[in-house]
């Protein structure tokens, strides 16, 4: 049934010299009926959805446990109380939810390559990343989402009583969030792209999204100067999320660490999309 919805409705895919706007539209619908049809496979097992993101919720919190309960133990460190980092990785972590729920695909995109997978893509008549992000949303990856949200309803009241954040401060942290996942998409697409090439990437996923990842959650004043360079240049995790909190929280900085992560992000969008396109140029089917 699906199949033949997105058929019908891309046997009507406008040319070029159709309206953007009608483009777009179309683009609109066959998106959703690929993610609704996605949605509804996963969903067949409700319980064991349900029971695998509660799972996974209370397992991806030991790392903010642990570190909360030496920063209750020993005091602030460089100057970042346990609620400081609570919030710093309440936006980390849901900006990492946001990536991980609508491009959950690229994840998985070394399978496309090692079973042939992505031929598939290239006789659609839509661009081939948007056919792979619509072809599998991470519901299953909410838990992300779930522990930056619960970190950020325990640490925001305090925030607000102590004076830290307040205001427009709101707006800010949610456009950090939103910085957060265009830059987690940014390098996860470029780490996908060079699938490519080297068709196996997911050591090369641990390297650049993994580790960041989770590092990046922290303050980078715990870390090295070389280090934080790259995660804010080569690996930019933390310019979406430690960058903008800096100021946010009073921890340095200036009102133009508000500003970096709104020129970079589209910035390091383009890069990932033209290394995209560069690298579906030169990709060789494995003939199976």
């Amino acid at each position: 049934m699906t199949q033949r919805r997105v058929a019908r409705l891309s046997a009507g895919v406008p040319g070029t010299a159709a309206p953007v706007f009608t483009r777009l539209r179309l683009a609109a619908r066959v998106y959703r009926v690929l993610v609704s049809a996605s949605l509804r496979g996963k969903m067949q097992y409700r319980l064991d959805f349900l029971g695998s993101t509660l799972i996974q919720t209370i397992m991806g919190s030991d790392s903010i446990l642990f570190i909360g309960a030496v920063l209750w133990r020993f005091g602030p460190v460089m100057g970042w109380s346990i609620y400081d980092i609570g919030m710093l990785y309440a936006v980390s972590r849901m900006g990492n939810g946001l990536y991980m729920l609508l491009c959950n695909e690229l994840d998985r995109f070394e399978l496309y390559m090692v079973n042939g997978d992505f031929d598939t893509l290239l006789i659609r008549p839509w661009p081939t990343l948007f056919t792979l992000l619509a072809r599998g949303v991470g519901i299953d990856r909410l838990s992300f989402l779930v522990q930056g949200a619960a970190a950020a309803v325990l640490t925001a009241p305090r925030l607000a009583a102590d004076g830290v954040i307040g205001g427009w401060d709101a707006l800010w942290l949610l456009a950090s969030v939103v910085w957060s996942a265009m830059l987690y998409f940014a390098v996860g697409l470029a780490t996908s792209a060079a699938g490519f090439w080297i068709v196996r990437i997911e050591e090369l996923q641990v390297f650049a999204m993994n580790a960041p990842s989770t590092a990046t959650t922290y303050p980078l004043d715990v870390y090295p100067s070389w280090l934080r360079w790259v995660f804010v240049t080569l690996l930019p995790l933390g310019l979406g999320g430690y960058v903008p909190l800096r100021f946010i929280l009073d921890k340095g900085g200036s009102p133009l660490d508000l500003l970096w992560p709104a020129l970079a992000c589209p910035v390091a969008v383009w890069a990932a999309l033209r290394l995209w396109k560069t690298g579906e140029a030169h990709y060789t089917s494995t003939g199976t």
